[in-house]
């Protein structure tokens, strides 16, 4: 077991005991109590997120530096938590559909994505010989992605829909009408 996942493990804990916490707080019969620590609560997660955007201020002026605090899951996780994410969720559900292009390429056949009010909708269009199961699966792959990518995102929606069918155009030839009246004349 790495030392990453054994922190990441403590961390859940403690952030579900916080959960926990809070819940029997608001089952507290004092409700000055209830409000007063929420309050406190408040007070300290906005002391962090002034210090954090300061320091996302100084440290990420550089490209890299945003992109390492982008990937790592934790940072990522707190600067979420603060509205402070230093990529964009329209660039990371860009990059996210990107990437699902390149490991799907045989499966989708398209997508479009429409993002309003941190609200995200992705069109599938799968390979026409998808089954059923490939397809669900697809479906399944493409949400839990993006979930991952935009945990801020108001919602996410993946669609899958039926390819639009190519309209062909026939046209006569000037030349085979010409000759068709040249035909009918002799």
């Amino acid at each position: 077991m790495s030392a990453d996942f054994s922190a990441d493990a403590a961390f859940e804990q403690r952030f579900a005991r916080v959960e926990g916490l809070l819940a029997e707080l608001s089952q507290a019969k004092d409700p000055m109590l209830e409000r007063v620590t929420r309050e406190v609560l408040a007070t300290v997660l906005e002391l962090h997120r002034r210090g954090l955007e300061r320091t996302l201020e100084i440290a990420a002026r550089e490209q890299p530096v945003r992109e390492a605090l982008a990937r790592d899951a934790r940072v990522s996780a707190m600067l979420l938590l603060h509205g402070l994410h230093p990529v964009a969720l329209s660039d990371r559900v860009e990059r996210t559909v990107d990437t699902l292009r390149e490991r799907f390429r045989a499966k989708i056949a398209s997508v479009s994505i429409e993002s309003r009010s941190a609200a995200v909708l992705i069109r599938v269009v799968p390979a026409s010989s998808a089954c059923a199961s490939t397809r669900s699966a697809l479906q399944k792959d493409c949400e839990e992605a993006l979930l991952v990518a935009v945990p801020d995102a108001e919602s996410v929606s993946v669609e899958l829909v039926e390819a639009t069918p190519a309209l062909v155009t026939l046209r006569r030839s000037r030349d085979a009408g010409a000759e068709r009246g040249l035909a009918g004349s002799r």
